[in-house]
């Protein structure tokens, strides 16, 4: 177990400036929608909601359990964990973007609302940066939803414009509209886009870094919107980038990078998702910069962490190469991994702490480069609207040595409070026998925690397992009995693909049963999500089970003639990957050596 003088065995000799009272909590993902909104609109102002009298602007359930992300439940989920901050008494908090559902007025400015009222309530700071779905056009446009929840249970779609769907009757409100780099970062301009009084420093890479001469005054003059700009690869078309580093107390920079970039086609702006393996070409100017920040902060002896909506090291536990090998090169979200050659720039760039959200999935990353021998750590922060639904926190038990804890959100208040109105929808569903019905055991969730692991698993069956999985490897680890899992792994890979070939076909067979038995694919989607915080919902027996499986299989060779074996052995590989996975709970990393050790654990790295 770690202890105090380990600590200070781990601590690098160099003289890093930093407060052991210094804590910073991150909060990804939020993807808010003002659920209770002010639509304006002739056309639809919501579902009335006996309950609470008002008029609720909600999605659908359908629309949410065919979403990697929840868009109604996420809203209580968020002030939940705002409020445990404040009895926490954390005052540092970061939001590493898609901070709301699409960057439309009425979210942004509910966000808003949300954060100017626990800044003056709490006396907390904001620190925000940019995701792919704020804003999802960088000067803005018409936008639109067509499922939003209406009073007899159907959608309704809404939209800036009549003809967005032309197919739909459409209530038209300009709430729904999408905005821009301009318009969000003004509503948002107390957290952190632009210089704040209190702050040390404050910077952005179009402008020298002027430490030893900052002024406050002179910051906000030069950090207008229209003073940091970047021209696109394909277009002399000017774009904004809200990147900035700021130091909130003495001896700490955080350094927000804005991951987003945008492609002009004729007059139409698109975005993209994939994040640094663009930007890296795209907004060469940014890795300039941050050069020169990291050069600053280790010569004052400045502690710089990291943030953007995008990770910068592979966030499979190094399994993403066999996962391209095994489902495809576009599944899995495999493009939006960063490659090794992406991770190597900005390690040697000089970050060494990185905290990334996008993916809503809890891991961490490490990424040492060969030549230089420097290492960076990245952070995957869960997403408060899906599973698991955590955020993180970073403290300095020692100088050199932060420590990362992953409070993961169970009790959630109000989290029922659409339920009713959800179950006004399935009558509806049954009524018109749409195909897309849903499981009503979704709401009846004992916890927050529960109804996200509901969803997920909801999700895995009504899309994931279509849209990702090889339709026979599927239906193998779905109707393959662990006993017979384990009696495979003994056969030779000959005798395992007959075996193989004989379940398949009885499986696909006449007496075929669509719930066959899940629990295998689901487990992996909880470690592949959760990492240490799925594993904890897997029963001791069945982590019994995979541990001695992974055992069993480790020295399996593969061959491309036996088809069936080989996809299956391929499989449990990227699954012992996952498994095996570094500490994403709570641990220690050792900013210099990039070293990372689990709380109470002798040996991680």
């Amino acid at each position: 177990m770690l202890t105090a003088a380990s600590l200070r065995m781990l601590a690098p000799s160099s003289s890093l400036a930093q407060s052991q009272e210094i804590e910073v909590a991150f909060l990804s993902d939020i993807h808010l929608q003002d659920i209770y909104a002010t639509l304006h609109s002739a056309d639809f102002k919501g579902v009335f909601h006996p309950k609470t009298g008002k008029y609720a602007t909600i999605r659908s359930m359908k629309s949410q359990l065919n979403s990697t992300r929840l868009f109604n439940e996420n809203y209580f989920a968020f002030i939940q964990a705002l409020e445990d901050l404040k009895h926490k008494g954390i005052r540092l908090v970061v939001l590493p973007g898609d901070f709301t559902d699409d960057g439309q007025p009425m979210n942004v400015l509910a966000l808003q609302g949300i954060l100017d009222q626990y800044a003056e309530a709490c006396g907390m700071r904001f620190f925000l940066t940019t995701g792919n779905h704020d804003p999802v056009k960088p000067f803005g446009g018409i936008g639109g939803k067509k499922d939003f929840l209406a009073a007899d249970g159907s959608e309704q779609a809404i939209a800036g414009d009549a003809d967005f769907f032309p197919s739909e009757k459409v209530a038209v409100s300009s709430q729904i509209n999408y905005w821009g780099y301009e318009e969000i970062t003004h509503a948002l301009s107390d957290f952190g886009f632009f210089p704040a009084a209190q702050d040390l420093f404050w910077a952005h890479p179009f402008q020298e870094l002027d430490v030893d001469g900052y002024d406050y005054r002179r910051a906000m003059e030069n950090s207008r919107l229209d003073q940091r700009l970047y021209k696109t690869e394909n277009s002399e078309k000017l774009v904004p980038d809200a990147s900035y580093v700021v130091e909130p107390v003495a001896g700490v920079w955080l350094l927000a990078l804005d991951g987003n970039v945008y492609t002009l086609s004729g007059a139409n702006w698109s975005g993209s998702s994939v994040g640094f393996n663009q930007a890296v070409t795209a907004k060469r100017h940014q890795l300039d910069w941050i050069k020169k920040v990291a050069m600053e902060a280790e010569k004052r002896g400045k502690t710089l962490i990291s943030f953007s909506h995008y990770p910068l090291v592979d966030f499979h536990d190094t399994a993403s190469d066999a996962m391209k090998s095994l489902f495809g090169e576009q599944k899995f979200q495999l493009a939006r991994v960063p490659s090794r050659e992406t991770s190597r720039e900005y390690t040697n760039a000089g970050i060494r702490i990185h905290f990334a959200g996008h993916m809503h999935i809890n891991d961490t990353g490490v990424f040492t480069d060969a030549a230089s021998g420097k290492t960076l750590v990245n952070v995957q922060v869960p997403s408060l609207a899906a599973f698991p639904p955590a955020y993180k926190t970073l403290t300095f038990p020692e100088p050199g040595i932060a420590e990362i804890a992953t409070i993961q959100l169970e009790a959630v208040d109000r989290m029922d409070e659409f339920f009713d109105l959800y179950r006004r929808e399935q009558q509806w569903l049954l009524q018109t026998n749409d195909p897309k019905r849903w499981d009503p055991r979704i709401l009846h969730a004992n916890d927050y925690l529960d109804y996200t692991r509901n969803h997920l698993l909801q999700l895995t069956k009504s899309r994931f397992i279509p849209s990702d999985w090889p339709e026979n490897l599927a239906v193998l680890l779905r109707g393959l009995r662990l006993e017979e899992l384990d009696r495979w792994t003994s056969m030779r890979p000959e005798t395992g693909e007959v075996f193989l070939r004989e379940k398949l076909q009885k499986l696909n067979g006449p007496k075929r049963r669509d719930g066959f038995s899940p629990e295998l694919i689901d487990d992996f989607y909880l470690v592949k999500n959760g990492d240490e915080l799925g594993k904890n919902l897997i029963p001791p027996v069945r982590l019994r089970f995979y541990e001695g499986l992974f055992s069993e299989l480790a020295e399996r060779p593969l061959s491309e003639e036996q088809a069936l074996d080989a996809q299956l052995v391929r499989f449990f590989y990227i699954f012992e990957k996952l498994f095996h996975s570094l500490p994403s709970d709570h641990f220690f990393i050792d900013l210099q050596k990039g070293k990372v050790k689990r709380v109470g654990a002798v040996a991680d790295s």
